[in-house]
């Protein structure tokens, strides 16, 4: 596996990590051999966070006797000193650890935010005090907008960042990327591949050819674990057959891919425009598998109960849309949301009719 340094922390980490987002839909014991599968692909870089249900439980449980062998980055949303300190010990405890490698401020999504979460009582306090504790060795920030992880970087000093970038989403090259290795700040990426728009060979390639230390992409199976990581071993270099398919996906989808900026908000109907279009891995898992083999798919009690709770509220606020036009006159690449949102609507129904058929239980 190829490796590279994380900024100036010094830290190796494999080109070809794991984003463990997804450990939470599965039951426990394909979480962990995923995670085991990973150590033995040369995978030593794990990114999760205290959000993730339980994917720290998985992932602490899958790293068991391997702790010393790789780089653990988890992440704590808190905006305040006390809950943020909080999540921390929380983390360390479900990931069976004394200490982080990395500890994310996670997803910065506005100036306000920022201004909470680094001023007095916010979480920077709670990092930096468990930075002095040996609790994490770095501090490092997230966000899906450039522009705040660049404001970011003048306000604090962190050592690693995490940002989205893939063949559509290119914008961290203009200028967020050049700054963090004017400053020695790790660069790590996700949605590497567009949430499953992309073909994972030719996007990680493309992604490693780019000035980042390592790429986290998630997966559900073992089969995708190997497909991925198979890309950290092999030559990087591209074909120009090869760049070729890349300008003509960028071009395919840079108009229908949502970059999860937020610019569109807020919505009259409160449709919780970037986060359904952008991020929804749940969805992304049906949209991928296809419905028969969402059904077969091994999930876990915990995540099913979880959508069976949430999917109907999502797709009531998509139903509620009045197509009243706002959130496309906002949005800066230009890109049909009111339409894409409708797409999504047949799959998330049937989404809750499988989980309902799985657990025997009605959705609210």
């Amino acid at each position: 596996m190829h490796t590279r340094k994380l900024g100036r922390t010094g830290l190796d980490v494999s080109a070809i990590g794991l984003g463990c987002v997804q450990l939470a839909s599965s039951r426990t014991e394909v979480a962990t051999a995923i995670v085991r599968r990973a150590v033995e692909l040369g995978v030593t870089y794990f990114d999760v966070a205290r959000v993730y249900g339980d994917a720290e439980i998985k992932l602490g449980l899958g790293l068991a006797g391997r702790r010393d062998n790789v780089v653990i980055s988890t992440k704590t949303g808190a905006r305040t000193r006390d809950d943020a300190w909080r999540q921390i010990n929380e983390s360390l405890e479900r990931l069976r650890t004394g200490y982080v490698d990395n500890l994310h401020l996670h997803a910065l999504h506005s100036k306000a935010d920022m201004d909470r979460r680094l001023g007095s009582g916010g979480a920077i306090e709670a990092l930096i005090e468990a930075r002095d504790q040996g609790m994490t060795r770095h501090i490092g920030c997230t966000s899906h907008r450039s522009e705040l992880l660049i404001e970011a970087l003048d306000r604090f000093d962190f050592e690693v960042i995490l940002v989205p970038m893939n063949l559509v989403e290119r914008e961290p090259l203009d200028r967020l990327i050049p700054l963090c290795h004017e400053r020695g700040v790790g660069v790590t990426i996700m949605k590497p591949l567009a949430t499953g728009l992309l073909p994972a060979p030719l996007a990680l390639k493309w992604l490693l050819n780019q000035s980042v230390a390592s790429v986290v992409p998630g997966t559900t199976t073992l089969a995708e674990l190997e497909e991925n990581t198979a890309v950290g071993w092999q030559s990087l270099a591209l074909t120009p057959k090869e760049r070729f398919t890349t300008q003509e996906i960028r071009d395919k989808l840079e108009h229908v891919r949502c970059r999860i900026c937020g610019l569109c908000h807020p919505c009259p109907q409160e449709i919780p425009i970037a986060i359904t279009l952008g991020t929804d891995v749940v969805y992304d898992h049906y949209r991928t598998m296809g419905s028969e083999a969402f059904r077969a798919f091994p999930w876990s009690r915990e995540r099913m109960e979880r959508e069976l709770e949430t999917r109907p509220k999502k797709i009531a606020a998509i139903e509620s849309c009045t197509r009243c036009g706002i959130c496309e006159e906002r949005c800066p690449y230009g890109l049909p949301v009111m339409d894409m949102l409708a797409s999504m609507l047949p799959g998330m129904r049937d989404m809750v009719r499988i989980y309902e058929e799985l657990t025997g239980v009605r959705s609210s």
